[in-house]
């Protein structure tokens, strides 16, 4: 097996049958679809039950979140490659997956790699060069291999040793920040990131949580970033980032919310008004 597909999906029944056809018109490529569907309370089982023996289908009781998600897929996968796809992208073109594996094959020192990922509004979601806050921490990364730092998770490309080395995602991570440890443990490993470019995947991004209070979206990613911090940075690093973030996160608050009592609940300085306040919240002194 080339390559196997790994999604994982939650409250995707409004995109996870775009995603599907995307990988099941592949070509010229042997490849497996493993679907993880984390409890989901819409209809999104019954639209995979709907794709038979085209997907392998992985039922989990109760929402693991994305890492612990990932890595049950990857137990029962046999690719050479895993390639983690999220349930609200779409491959582009029929030779995508055939791209991925070449790519691999010819860069040896890639242990990870993501792709062009296109936002719905037509933003590009680049690699990044940088971790969270790294030019506000003491840590050093200079030495570590390779330019690029991490890539998003939505589209990301894993050797099957590379992930079995790093015993997978990092279960303590429930979603967010995830795939940002893993590209830091695969590089301080030995290996590098890589991009690859001329594949594309459109991603909606956040369709699990349409709908959903930004304040309880943001307590998440405030929570995973926290995470990578207290891993990876120093004590004192991440101290002060924390009260950093407090005293960002409380004037934009303020400011939201005075802006929302005129404009309403809904609107534009409310949803900020929300985010703000978990960042607020998380980040106060005693919240890790």
């Amino acid at each position: 097996m080339d390559i196997s597909v790994i999604t994982v999906a939650y409250r995707s029944a409004g995109t996870i049958a775009a995603s599907m056809d995307s990988v099941l018109r592949q070509r010229n490529v042997s490849a497996e679809l493993l679907v993880v569907d984390n409890a989901s309370p819409d209809n999104t089982l019954e639209i995979l039950k709907k794709f038979g023996s085209k997907i392998r289908l992985i039922e989990s009781r109760e929402n693991v979140g994305f890492g612990r998600g990932c890595n049950l897929g990857f137990a029962a996968a046999q690719g050479k490659y895993a390639y983690f796809l999220n349930p609200d992208a779409e491959l582009v073109g029929n030779d995508a997956l055939q791209t991925l594996c070449r790519a691999m094959d010819d860069h040896s020192q890639w242990a990870i790699a993501g792709t062009r990922v296109m936002k719905s509004d037509g933003e590009i979601e680049a690699p990044s060069l940088m971790y969270p806050d790294q030019d506000r921490a003491s840590v050093d990364f200079s030495s570590l291999p390779g330019k690029i730092a991490w890539v998003i998770g939505a589209s990301m490309l894993v050797r099957r040793d590379t992930f079995e080395q790093l015993r997978g995602f990092d279960p303590d991570f429930f979603m967010y920040g995830e795939e940002t440890d893993l590209c830091l443990r695969a590089r301080r490993a030995g290996s590098e990131i890589g991009y690859i470019e001329n594949v594309e995947v459109r991603h909606i991004g956040g369709a699990s949580e349409q709908g959903k209070d930004p304040y309880e979206v943001w307590i998440r990613r405030t929570k995973g970033l926290h995470q990578f911090w207290t891993k990876h940075y120093s004590p004192a690093d991440v101290a002060r980032l924390m009260r950093l973030n407090c005293a960002r996160a409380r004037y934009r608050m303020i400011v939201n919310g005075l802006v929302a009592c005129v404009a309403g609940r809904g609107s534009r300085a409310w949803e900020k008004e929300r985010r703000y306040r978990a960042v607020w919240e998380m980040s106060r002194p005693g919240k890790t």
